[in-house]
């Protein structure tokens, strides 16, 4: 199959790179035009398609072979992708009997007859691993709407901010308020005005495209990234469309009611090169809008909203205070060199200065495990290997985190955190300190 559709008259590279395909021991599938053109025997198998056979292998989309979020992941990446990089990234393969697996999916690029095609290479994920990604999802996604929430849109607005600086692609960022929301979730109920966001959000994605993000802040307020787009002129018909998708009637359980939207929108790089300026500027435009009326969209003039909790993120970790404090003193030491990413994320520090922040905060981990194991060993606690263990674990875990930063972003990798160190804290540390106040260990 890969022959036909590369090269009609066959030619010796191809029969060379299928028998070295074909020799991988792990899945491996061929993407061109958003099409899969060709899978070794273990891709064909994995997925279960029929005959599992290269020579039955037949022409698959994406939408076969993946699932919606999976693709718009994809979708999304795939711009900001550079051949010779390689990009991995977690999503959900479709087996042919419908049911879908957890896989992580690493591609880089290769030629061929002239062509830039995607190389796949297929790594299946364990169920512990399945659950992990999940909560990752659920920590990063508004649970109503499944649209992402502040977390990620702060990273993709930093991922574009950093595309921008290199590749000086421009960006639009909009703030999106529904105009009549409250009087209608005060008269129908909370359920009716859930289903209307439901309902809202859908709209909203219809009429992005897939590199762009649409996001819920919280309440009935939404913000977009628009990439490419540099100018009123370029954001003026999807911001068109958005109004006018929102102003169509919607039926609540017999109930027909209608809504409006306002918009404002902020333009990188001639209205600012951090989130707090696009955001503060989208978010002041969007007050211009709803003072016209409602029902419009209006452009960025300069002038900034006050800094309000839609512009930042809250500190992630609230620091179980154990009462012991040297042990407490490392914990805030850690939870502060947190917070201080985040809000540095926020702001316009750049990426070496953000790594260099990451370094500090292992070595912080590094200091705060050494001090936690010197008690263990001169006061014989119990459980010493358990405590030893999830140190260890949770150093790998740090590690694995600050070397994928390129591949969950750095806003991604700074809320993993939370999951990262809190447990441990909870559990272990809690453990350890009571047992040094029962020996009379005070500090």
């Amino acid at each position: 199959m890969l022959r036909q559709v590369l090269h009609p008259e066959g030619r010796a590279a191809d029969a060379f790179f299928h028998a070295l395909v074909q020799a991988a021991p792990v899945p491996m599938f061929v993407i061109a035009d958003g099409r899969c053109i060709y899978g070794n025997d273990r891709f064909l198998r994995l997925r279960g398609c029929p005959g599992a056979s290269i020579d039955k292998c037949e022409l698959c989309g994406l939408e076969t072979l993946l699932d919606e979020n999976s693709r718009q992941l994809l979708q999304h990446s795939l711009p900001a992708w550079t051949p010779g990089e390689v990009l991995r990234l977690p999503l959900h393969l479709r087996h042919e009997d419908g049911r879908y697996m957890a896989i992580d999916l690493t591609l880089s690029g290769v030629e061929m007859a002239g062509r830039t095609c995607l190389l796949g290479v297929v790594s299946e994920r364990s169920e512990k691993e399945r659950l992990r990604r999940l909560l990752d999802r659920l920590a990063f996604h508004d649970s109503l709407t499944e649209l992402p929430n502040r977390v990620l849109l702060f990273d993709r607005i930093n991922q574009a901010l950093s595309r921008m600086q290199r590749d000086n692609v421009h960006f639009a960022v909009g703030m999106l308020d529904l105009d009549g929301f409250k009087l209608i979730n005060d008269k129908e109920g909370h359920a009716a005005g859930d289903m209307l966001l439901k309902e809202v959000a859908r709209r909203l994605r219809q009429c992005v495209r897939s590199v762009d993000t649409v996001a819920r802040l919280g309440g009935d307020e939404f913000a977009l990234i628009l990439h490419g787009i540099s100018s009123p002129e370029g954001a003026d018909t999807v911001l068109r469309k958005m109004i006018a998708e929102i102003g169509q009637p919607y039926e609540l359980d017999g109930a027909r009611v209608q809504l409006g939207a306002s918009i404002g929108v902020s333009f990188c790089p001639q209205d600012g090169a951090s989130i707090h300026e696009l955001l503060g500027r989208a978010d002041f435009a969007m007050y211009l809008a709803k003072k016209a009326g409602g029902g419009c969209y209006r452009v960025s003039t300069g002038e900034i909203a006050p800094i309000s909790a839609r512009h930042r993120l809250e500190p992630l970790i609230d620091v179980v205070s154990l009462g012991f404090e040297l042990i407490d003193e490392q914990h805030e030491a850690l939870a502060g060199a947190i917070r201080g990413m985040l809000h540095d994320l926020s702001g316009n520090a750049s990426r070496q200065q953000l790594l260099q922040q990451a370094q500090q905060l292992e070595e912080l981990a590094q200091q705060h495990f050494d001090s936690e194991e010197e008690y263990i060993l001169r006061y014989a606690v119990s459980d010493q290997e358990v405590h030893r263990s999830e140190h260890a674990d949770l150093l790998r875990s740090l590690k694995e985190l600050l070397a994928n930063s390129e591949e969950h972003g750095l806003m991604v990798m700074a809320h993993s955190f939370r999951e990262w160190l809190q447990p441990h804290i909870e559990t272990q540390d809690a453990k350890l300190v009571e047992q040094l106040k029962l020996a009379g260990v005070t500090a």
